[in-house]
Order: C-alpha cells, then sequence, then structure tokens
C-alpha cells in the first residue's frame, strides 16, 4: 500500500508541475507602450478598481485540468497497450493513474465553487475518452470506469446517463459497467442508485435497436439475467419495466430477488395468475416469512390492502389460494400476538387481512392469545363484523361462527359495560 502511495505520488508531482507552469505562462501577458516596444508585465499586480475575480480566470484552471485529462488519457493508452505484460504491475498502475485523476478533481472543485457538475464532465472529457477504445472491449471499458469515471460518479447527471445509455455498448460491456457502478456506490446512495437505473441501465436495455436487445440471450435465465444486468439496481424496477426490458422474464423463478413491491405486483399481475395459482403464492408467503422478519410481511400487506383500494378488490375469490394467504400469516403473526396493542389488531383484522377474511374459521382463532385485552377482543371482532358487509352469504359461514366463538369465549375479567359496548346482546 505504501509503495503504491509513493508512486502515485511520484506520478502526481509532473502534473502539478504542469499545472503551475501552465498557470505561471497565462497569468503573463504583453503590454505594448509604444510601436514596436513590448514589456512583460505579471498580472498578479492588481490593476486599478479591479478586484479579486480579476485574478482568477477561471478558464486557466480548466485548461490545465484538460492537460491533465489528456495526459491520463495517454497513460490509459499506454497501460491497455502494456496491460497483458505484468497483471499486478497494471492494476498497481491503474490504482495510480486513478487517483491522479481524483486529486485534479477534487482541486478543480475545491477551486471553482460555481462550475456545475455538467461543466466537470465535460472538462475532464469523460464520454470523450471512451473513443480511445473498443466499447466491446470489457478489459477497456473496466479501465475506463475505475480511471475516468469512478471519480466523477457522484457528480454525474441523467443527461450523462442518458448519453451513455444510447452508446453502443456490446452486452459484456454493459454488464461490466453496471457491476462496476454496483461496486463502487454502497447502498445508502439511493438517489444516485436510482438516477443510475432510470436514466442508464434502464434506457440501454430497452433500445430495441441492439444486437441483442434487452442482453437476454447470453444469459441463462432470469435469475441470471437480473444479476448482470441490473445487480442491485433491480430494486429501482417494477415488475412491468422489468418484463419491457425481457419479454422472457418469469418473477416466479426468482422470487428470492424480488422486492416486497414487486411481489405485490406479481399477486395482482392479471398475466401472472398468481390469484389463482396456489403454489406460487405458498411459494410467495414462504419466501416473506421463512426469515422471520414480521416487518417484510406487515410492509407487504400494507401495500397489498392500498393496492386492493385502488382496484375494488374486497375479497380474493379462489378459496384455496386465500386458505394459504391466511394460514401462513397467521402462522407467521402468531408469535408476535402476545406483544401486539389494540391498535395492531385493528390494523390486521380490520385492514390488511381483509382480502381473506372470508377463509375465517374458529380454528384460526387458537393462535390468538387467550389474556389478550378486552379492546383487542374487540378489534378482531370489528373486522370480522365488518366483512359480513360484503362477502356473499355462502362464502361468509366460517366468519360467522368464529364471531359466535369469540362472543361464547370473551373474557369474563372484562367489564361488562365494555363488553356491550363491543357485543350487543344475543
Amino acid at each position: 500500500m505504501g509503495g503504491t502511495r509513493t508512486l502515485a505520488n511520484v506520478l502526481l508531482l509532473p502534473l502539478l508541475l504542469l499545472i503551475y507552469a501552465s498557470i505561471v505562462t497565462s497569468t503573463t501577458y504583453n503590454t505594448t507602450h509604444g510601436p514596436g516596444l513590448q514589456t512583460t508585465q505579471n498580472s498578479t499586480t492588481p490593476a486599478p478598481g479591479n478586484g479579486l475575480q480579476e485574478t482568477c480566470p477561471t478558464g486557466k484552471l480548466q485548461d490545465a485540468s484538460r492537460s491533465i485529462s489528456a495526459a491520463v488519457d495517454i497513460m490509459i493508452e499506454e497501460l491497455s497497450c502494456k496491460g497483458s505484460e505484468n497483471g499486478s504491475m497494471t492494476k498497481d498502475l491503474e490504482l495510480n493513474i486513478r487517483h491522479i485523476l481524483q486529486s485534479t478533481v477534487k482541486v478543480v472543485l475545491d477551486l471553482s465553487t460555481n462550475e456545475s457538475s455538467l461543466n466537470v464532465l465535460e472538462i475532464f472529457n469523460v464520454l470523450g475518452s471512451l473513443t480511445m477504445g473498443n466499447y466491446s472491449d470489457i478489459t477497456f471499458i473496466r479501465q475506463w470506469f475505475s480511471i475516468r469515471m469512478a471519480p466523477l460518479l457522484p457528480l454525474v447527471d441523467n443527461n450523462f446517463l442518458i448519453q451513455l445509455g444510447n452508446l453502443n455498448f456490446s452486452c459484456t460491456s454493459f454488464q461490466e459497467l453496471v457491476m462496476s457502478m454496483n461496486e463502487e456506490l454502497n447502498l445508502t446512495q439511493t438517489v444516485e442508485r436510482k438516477r443510475i437505473y432510470y436514466s442508464f441501465i434502464k434506457e440501454y436495455l430497452s433500445r430495441k435497436n441492439l444486437q441483442d436487445p434487452g442482453c437476454k440471450n447470453s444469459v441463462n435465465g432470469s435469475e441470471e439475467w437480473l444479476k448482470r444486468n441490473l445487480a442491485s439496481f433491480s430494486l429501482f424496477a417494477t415488475l412491468e419495466e422489468l418484463k419491457n426490458m425481457n419479454e422472457k422474464f418469469s418473477a416466479e423463478t426468482v422470487l428470492d430477488l424480488l422486492t416486497t413491491q414487486q411481489k405485490i405486483q406479481l399477486i395482482l399481475d392479471p398475466s401472472s395468475g398468481a390469484l389463482e395459482n396456489v403454489t406460487l403464492v405458498k411459494g410467495l408467503l414462504t419466501n416473506l416469512t421463512q426469515s422471520g422478519d414480521v416487518g417484510k410481511l406487515t410492509q407487504f400487506f400494507q401495500a397489498f390492502a392500498q393496492i386492493n383500494k385502488q382496484t375494488n378488490m374486497t375479497f380474493i375469490k379462489n378459496a384455496a389460494v386465500r386458505d394459504t394467504i391466511l394460514n401462513l400469516t397467521l402462522t407467521a403473526l402468531a408469535p408476535e400476538f402476545q406483544t401486539f396493542e389494540p391498535k395492531d389488531f385493528e390494523l390486521w383484522f380490520q385492514q390488511y387481512l381483509s382480502p381473506v377474511i372470508a377463509s375465517f374459521q374458529p380454528d384460526s382463532l387458537l393462535v390468538i392469545p387467550i389474556n389478550i385485552s378486552c379492546a383487542s377482543y374487540a378489534a378482531i371482532l370489528t373486522g370480522l363484523q365488518q366483512s359480513l358487509t360484503f362477502l356473499p352469504l355462502e362464502v361468509s359461514m366460517g366468519v360467522r361462527a368464529s364471531i359466535q366463538l369469540i362472543q361464547d369465549t370473551f373474557p369474563r375479567t372484562c367489564h361488562r359495560s365494555s363488553a356491550e359496548t363491543f357485543f350487543p346482546p344475543k
């Protein structure tokens, strides 16, 4: 590590001298005092009435930066040419060249407080430097990203990424860029990652003028396609977008890789037939519950209930699918019921479970602790009673029997007046 840093400093020194020489040269100008007579005057001496702005023209800094950028391009070209001779040395040199550009970018940004990110990208000719190599050369693309783009990745905007996504990369080169971006950005950089997905990844994979539109023919199945072409950026995609980018995409085969929102979209997607497919629903719910993370299950049902409202779906018609969802959910929630507050029971039994409450049977209540509060019992009962307003009689018999059981076994310790409020006399 020390050797790498030392070599980086050695490489950086001549470039810093180049900046200094450029600035010194550009701050010297000729003044004509008469015909044929010229004297050299240093412009660092402010002219009367001139402020500091006159002594700090941004063009000098930009010219110096462009010189360094051009030098870096030459180094990359030389590195690519000799790269096969010594692999470990190539990696060290690559890191050193990147350090040069990173240091220069930092200096430019520190000295130019009014520079926009787009101007910086233009000054360093990030897109233009791609013409040095072949878009299908994975080694070149990897080096280009590591040295030229990675130091400026936090500064890229939508326009830059759209232009990048419209270049004629091969699928393997595109996938190399996606992997590199995925490794460069940490998971907390949500804004940057979302921008990369929408303006670069989605832009490229949606193009129809590629040799392999969607980059789907060189991969084996939906899992490999998702990992190689979207990596962790897939969490920003909707299920519809994934299918538009790859008409062969099968969400059913990659349940482990789908977000909670994508799983909800899968269940409600008419083309998936999920609400008629017990096996698919069981796999999806098992995937959500097997980790023991009730938070994921809650998030799923929150979004599920919201979408049901938007689509005016009061309850799931397929009894087998409905039974599967209810039974798996109650089993997953059973350990949590002991710590539930009345508000929690209200949310689950009056909102989240509403689409599957038609499958309630008296046995379903066995997972409810007997020592919960009267208010909690009341929240459960209210949810069951509300379902009778939209359930057909023939599918509500289990719910009615469950209501009867609750009323018969209501805790005697509850105050009678409170009980009468929730349970009208028979």
